[in-house]
């Protein structure tokens, strides 16, 4: 099924639907992660403009037989490659890219990206896409509405917009990775865990590479994905009443990301500090330390997109019982925004009921780089 969605200015469309997986259990992905991996790009060229990748409009003297724009996508695919090495700890690698340039008029202004993959393995002079190759292909005169679109764990990705974030964003989808979505419940009520009283956005988790396609040398995806795909942090099970101590300086080595299972529904634990990971600055939003949960499933959320992820839960502190932001700090009197402030994770002292299962979270420390919480039986 295909859906189209708005992020960050860019519409991005993707196919497939969520199937609950442990984090523990490696994805299947039909291009083999444990392969190098290669991107092969074909950048197709509007017949108006023929030099569209070639061209050197800032500065003639140095013009070469590469042109601004091919650059451009050059450090696009270099941006993505240095991306997600760094995301899977290194685990994952690749071979040097290739690119080739269509002749004049293979940019077609159509809705058509099955054709413009078959128009850009001619070019390539490609019979068929080994395992762990990547072919892009990039239309900027497409027309289908997306600005990018990736097959789930497969190998093409079709570009109608150039930028390090989408080409990257993408080829995520291609190494198995779902949208990293938020999950909000009316009143910021969860224990009215329904689709009546919960609403899900499949890109809401911003902070995430995968729920936007913002780029910035520190962009990021939520532990919970790299576990989820790579099993770089590794998860571990929680032991029900146990004290979990988190030490992030660790985070190669020792378990960050927890995981518990009840009916069907997984619940994730992750320590985060987001004030560090930061590619734009939303008002509002709390960025100290904190234990943010994700949850994937139940199936009715599955419903409310094609590509639902582990889903971050979301709370504003106006609607809780007690305010979570400390009003003072450091002898500084701390006023919330307008709106008061929106809640992404547990900090210290907070307890919370998980939606759907009778377990609860309790929250005891969260400072910069380590935490402390257990979940317990309710009750």
């Amino acid at each position: 099924m295909r859906k189209t969605a708005a992020v960050s200015g860019l519409i991005i469309l993707v196919l497939s639907s969520l199937i609950a997986v442990p984090v523990n259990a490696a994805t299947k992905s039909g291009n083999n992660l444990s392969v190098k991996q290669k991107i092969v790009y074909v950048a197709l060229t509007p017949a108006a403009e023929p030099d569209f990748w070639t061209a050197d409009p800032v500065d003639s003297v140095t013009t070469n037989s590469d042109g601004a724009q091919l650059n451009f996508v050059k450090m696009a695919v270099s941006n993505a490659m240095e991306f997600w090495t760094r995301a899977s700890n290194g685990k994952m690698k690749f071979n040097p890219p290739t690119f080739f340039v269509g002749k004049a008029g293979t940019a077609i202004k159509h809705c058509a990206s099955s054709a413009d993959v078959k128009s850009a393995m001619k070019i390539a002079k490609m019979k068929s896409i080994p395992v762990g190759t990547h072919l892009v292909v990039a239309n900027i005169n497409d027309n289908c509405g997306y600005a990018g679109l990736g097959a789930f764990s497969g190998n093409t990705v079709n570009l109608a917009v150039l930028s390090s974030g989408t080409l990257t964003h993408e080829l995520g989808h291609n190494f198995g990775y779902r949208h990293s979505s938020s999950l909000y419940c009316k009143n910021s009520d969860y224990a009215k865990f329904d689709s009546k009283n919960c609403s899900v956005d499949e890109y809401g988790d911003f902070r995430d590479l995968m729920g936007n396609d913002d780029w910035c040398p520190k962009a990021t995806l939520s532990a919970t994905q790299r576990a989820i795909t790579f099993g770089t942090p590794a998860a571990k099970d929680i032991k029900l009443g146990s004290i979990i101590s988190v030490d992030e300086s660790r985070s190669k080595s020792e378990n960050i990301v927890y995981q518990l299972k009840y009916k069907g529904v997984w619940y994730f634990f992750e320590y985060s500090n987001p004030q560090r990971e930061l590619c734009t600055y939303l008002g509002g939003m709390s960025y100290t330390p904190e234990i943010q949960v994700r949850v994937l499933g139940p199936n009715w959320t599955f419903a409310k997109g094609d590509s639902v992820g582990p889903m971050i839960i979301g709370r504003y502190e106006k609607e809780l019982a007690a305010p979570v932001i400390p009003q003072e700090k450091d002898g500084m009197i701390m006023l919330p925004p307008s709106g008061g402030w929106i809640l992404r994770g547990f900090k210290a002292g907070e307890k919370f009921q998980l939606p759907g299962a009778p377990f609860t979270l309790g929250v005891f420390t969260t400072d910069t780089g380590t935490a402390t919480f257990s979940v317990t039986k309710s009750g």
